[in-house]
């Protein structure tokens, strides 16, 4: 008559019976023991087990090896990091042996290159040093320019700003010109010289995107889904120094046309928009500097953003909230506007400063978003992002959409208060 064994007292119940000593040390040191014949007549539920628990202690002492050999590594790391400063500092005070002393040819070629790049190592960290200075020295500088302006020109001092500091005849000294200001980034990226817009130019920029993006849904080509959105593109067209591409997120959404309006602000009365590209969204690690130089009324202002990618791109973008239009059925019309501008005065500006940076590339072309909300009926409203992009190559289209995608996405979710994903 067999006796029954609990699938959890089976291994002590082994082990008390039937294994040797030597068996039962070799289990402990998780060995081929006990036999695959004795494994087999175990229950399923016990072989799992024992193959979680021998796989747990093979991890286990995999970490800890692992963790022993990095620990060797970084001693025999730093061990030969303080021995290279010892023999380094030994060759400052004795210097390369001569030629005719004897001795390795190769051995003493590798102790002059040697010193050669400690010398050169130090001279780079003194330059940067020195650069690093330099450049607070400057910035300091030109964000003292209105105040030079004030003191030294009493009587623009009503005005914004007409009065900058330019190094003249070996020294700093205020000079008269056009309306404008310096506008400084956070982010240590070197500043630039801001004429602003006059209305008529801030509306042309606007007028030209609208002309751009009006082009119908159906000549333009559908693309498919994403997250519930219509997606069209048109075809790439060549700007001033990029390429165009136009694309379009359509959506009819549940909502009213007030409740969507009303999502756009939050408590404190502050709007929404604009919905800026992040750093993740365009590719980028690094800090991105915004600045606002200015503001024409509640609804329109002007906004400055540079960000690192190889070199420092900047731009400047037009943010506008129109006026509600109502169409021939008298269903009301909002569109709002990101889109990217420039004016002649910044032009000139940019070319004529013989400051400006080589590493700095300025974008200029007609890119940028609008989102046009259009009433339905007390319960839908229309939903419409277009966006020109200014792309390097016809590939970088597809991230494009993507990237677009995500400001489509999050607006709805701000706006709409869905559970859709954050990106």
């Amino acid at each position: 008559m067999s006796t029954a064994v609990s699938v959890d007292n089976a291994p002590n119940a082994c082990i008390g019976s039937c294994w040797s000593d030597d068996t039962v040390a070799a289990l402990a040191l998780n060995l081929t023991t006990p036999s695959r014949g004795a494994v087999r007549k175990w229950p399923q539920e016990l072989k799992d087990k024992r193959k979680t628990e021998l796989h747990v202690k093979r991890m286990s002492r995999f970490r800890d090896r692992k963790t022993n050999e990095s620990k060797t590594m970084q001693q025999e790391h730093l061990r030969l990091e303080h021995e290279l400063e010892n023999r380094i500092g030994e060759l400052r005070r004795t210097g390369v042996s001569p030629d005719h002393e004897g001795g390795p040819r190769l051995q003493r070629e590798l102790q002059r290159l040697v010193l050669e790049r400690e010398y050169l190592r130090e001279e780079s960290v003194a330059i940067r040093q020195k650069i690093t200075q330099h450049l607070k020295f400057k910035q300091v500088i030109q964000s003292a320019s209105n105040t030079l302006a004030v003191e030294n020109f009493p009587s623009a001092g009503g005005q914004e700003s007409d009065v900058t500091v330019r190094y003249v005849d070996s020294k700093w000294q205020p000079v008269q010109e056009q309306t404008g200001r310096w506008v400084h980034f956070t982010n240590g990226k070197p500043p630039f010289f801001f004429y602003p817009f006059s209305r008529h130019e801030f509306d042309a920029v606007l007028r030209v995107h609208d002309s751009n993006a009006s082009t119908d849904s159906e000549d333009l080509v559908w693309f498919g889904k994403f997250l519930g959105w219509s997606v069209y593109h048109g075809t790439l067209r060549p700007g001033k120094s990029w390429l165009i591409g136009h694309a379009r997120f359509s959506k009819r959404v549940e909502r009213s046309f007030d409740t969507l309006l009303n999502g756009m602000y939050r408590d404190d009365g502050t709007c929404k928009w604009p919905i800026m590209p992040t750093a993740r969204d365009i590719g980028v690690t690094a800090e991105i500097g915004i600045q606002t130089p200015q503001e024409l009324d509640d609804n329109s202002s002007v906004v400055a953003r540079s960000y690192s990618g190889g070199v420092n791109f900047r731009y400047l973008c037009l943010v506008h909230r129109s006026q509600i239009q109502l169409q021939d059925g008298g269903k009301r019309v909002l569109k709002f506007y990101y889109v990217v501008g420039d004016s002649e005065p910044n032009a000139r500006s940019r070319a004529a400063d013989p400051t400006s940076q080589d590493d700095v590339c300025w974008v200029t072309d007609e890119g940028g978003y609008s989102l046009t909300l259009t009433e339905v009926d007390d319960t839908f409203a229309d939903v419409s992002f277009d966006s020109l992009a200014c792309l390097k190559s016809e590939e970088t289209a597809l991230g494009h959409f993507i990237m677009f995608g995500h400001i489509a996405t999050r607006w709805e979710q701000l706006v709409t208060s869905s559970n859709l994903l954050k990106f």
